[in-house]
C-alpha cells in the first residue's frame, strides 16, 4: 500500500487496516514457524512496512490535528 493511498484515509479507517493486518502477520508468522511453511515469506515483510507506514501516517495526522 503507498503512502499516498494512506494519506487519503482518516484515522478509523487506518486503524482497522492495522488490526487486520496484524492479524494477517499474526497468522502468517505462526504459519511460517509451524511445519506448514509460507508460501511467500517476503510475505512478512512486506506486512511489517505496511503496519509501520499505517501507523506513521496515522501520527502524523494526530500530530497536524
Amino acid at each position: 500500500m503507498k503512502t499516498s493511498e494512506i494519506k487519503d484515509l482518516d484515522v478509523a479507517a487506518i486503524a482497522a487496516l492495522v488490526s487486520e493486518k496484524e492479524t494477517e502477520l499474526k497468522a502468517l508468522r505462526l504459519k511460517h514457524n509451524s511445519t506448514q511453511g509460507v508460501e511467500a515469506p517476503s510475505r512478512i515483510t512486506k506486512l511489517r512496512k505496511d503496519i509501520a507506514r499505517l501507523l506513521t501516517v496515522a501520527n502524523q495526522k494526530k500530530v497536524n490535528k
